[in-house]
């Protein structure tokens, strides 16, 4: 869609604003069925005010990162991978082993944890002595947790270990700002952990109050003591955490209350109460959200949807997000902070999201409540390809998103918002999904993992491989 036409359409969009914002603030329309009021609006719709120069922007503000400047892919020579010029990679363990060698032996001695089944979500945390941590979740029922890989200074592993044992379908998660884990069941009565990298499975707990549902991923917010959570569901919605302060964390740090709070669903303009936005250059178009109390935030929310659904013959609060996957947070500096036209508020920070349902990645700027579609799969330069079910989202500290794949094809990709994307690396050979794609502190290495191997690669078929990928000085921060 060309500029002057988006332009046009945002007008009309502006144009009827008035009327649909004065319909959500009376009512939900049957989006709250079961008569609960809806929460006021903490964040107040800015005055768009007559003039042009307030008139909605059509798009966020968003910038992409160095990485978009990568080159062509060629074969690294390990396990066949695929990536750019300048770039190195190598194992770092496979599932029942950890090896920092091109493969594995078993003079490599006893360890304390061997490598989990069905590596998945991760995150890296650094480490005051110059090290850092790598966390990854298992993928698993009845058994599975959370295991991290222990790295000195130099990149070597020094220790391997878990944190978190007999939970169940370990997906993915997210990092909090106080250096814990928050790893999420995907199951229909799933919970929330919080996990410490630095600790044993009896220092995890379990969140109960972030919500009962098909967890995905969790991003969290200091500056608002929020935190926002995908459900991994074809009906799925998005949720947020606004907690009621703060406390002290597992790992003694404060932290925010993540027992004490509200849940909420996000609703879009104009696709409250269980409606989709179907028009995918509609969804491209910035528009206005605003969040509502969840029901019975203390049971299953696939069960409490079809009870309203069937009991009102409407809609469950929430516009639906199809298959929400990863989520991370992006904090841009001070001073970096363009203003977004039409908005009261410069861009802070804005929380991307993943849905493989639709295969779109969302950008959420959370301080002016305005939402956009910033990828699909026509953004994506050659291969032709299409990316298959986006994933796992993590952002460098260079400013990249980088989306994991969960189909055949096995590929991390370089998101530009609302521009030509390209792709970071590739494992060819299919069977499995990449997962858990997480930056150091420094930018210097990208972790993740080939969940189930694949046919190049050593270890027993079907168990999983977490791999270690240098980024070159000059794509990295100072």
């Amino acid at each position: 869609m060309n500029f002057q036409r988006r332009r046009f359409l945002q007008i009309l969009l502006v144009g009827g604003s008035t009327v649909a914002l004065s319909a959500c603030v009376g009512g939900s329309g049957g989006g709250n069925p079961l008569n609960n009021p809806p929460a006021p609006n903490l964040n107040p719709v800015p005055d768009l005010g007559d003039t042009p120069a307030d008139i909605l922007a059509m798009e966020l503000p968003l910038s992409p990162g160095p990485l978009m400047s990568i080159g062509p892919l060629e074969n690294s020579g390990v396990d066949g991978i695929l990536i750019p010029p300048e770039f190195e990679i190598r194992r770092v363990a496979v599932s029942g082993l950890t090896s920092s060698t091109a493969i594995p032996l078993p003079s490599l001695g006893l360890i304390n944890y061997p490598w989990h089944i069905f590596p998945d979500g991760g995150a890296v945390f650094d480490l005051d002595d110059g090290g850092w941590i790598y966390v990854s979740n298992s993928e698993i029922t009845p058994a599975g947790g959370v295991g991290v890989l222990r790295f000195n200074r130099d990149g070597e592993i020094t220790d391997s270990y878990p944190i978190l044992r007999n939970t169940r379908q370990n997906c993915a998660g997210g990092p909090t700002p106080w250096q814990t884990w928050l790893s999420c069941e995907e199951v229909p009565d799933g919970r929330v952990y919080e996990c410490d990298p630095l600790g044993t499975p009896d220092t995890a707990r379990e969140l109960p109050a972030l919500g009962i549902f098909n967890h995905e991923a969790v991003a969290v917010d200091l500056t608002t003591k929020t935190l926002y959570l995908t459900e991994d569901s074809g009906s799925g919605r998005l949720y947020r955490f606004r907690s009621g302060g703060m406390a002290a964390s597992i790992n003694g740090k404060p932290g925010l209350d993540m027992d004490n709070g509200i849940l909420e669903v996000l609703e879009i303009e104009g696709f409250e109460a269980g409606a989709y936005q179907q028009d995918l250059a509609e969804a491209r178009t910035v528009r206005r959200v605003r969040w509502v109390p969840v029901q019975s935030p203390d049971r299953p929310q696939s069960q409490v949807r079809s009870e309203i659904e069937i009991a009102t013959g409407a809609g469950a609060p929430g516009t639906v997000f199809k298959g929400g996957e990863g989520i991370w947070l992006q904090e841009l500096p001070e001073g970096q902070r363009p203003q977004v036209s039409g908005a009261n508020n410069p861009l802070r920070a804005v929380v991307y999201f993943a849905c493989k349902g639709d295969n779109r990645v969302y950008a959420l700027d959370i301080d002016n409540d305005l939402i956009e579609v910033v990828f699909d799969n026509e953004q994506l330069i050659a291969p032709d390809t299409p990316f298959d079910d986006v994933d796992n989202i993590t952002i460098s500290p260079m400013g990249d998103v980088i989306v994991a794949e969960d189909g055949d094809a096995m590929r991390l990709m370089v998101m530009n918002p609302n521009g030509p994307s390209k792709i970071l690396l590739q494992i060819p050979g299919g069977g499995s999904e990449l997962t858990g794609p997480a930056f150091t502190g420094n930018g210097r290495f990208l972790y993740f993992s080939s969940q189930r191997g694949n046919a190049a690669g050593p270890g027993i078929p079907g168990l999983g491989i977490t791999y270690e990928l240098t980024i070159p000085e000059r794509f990295r921060a100072g």
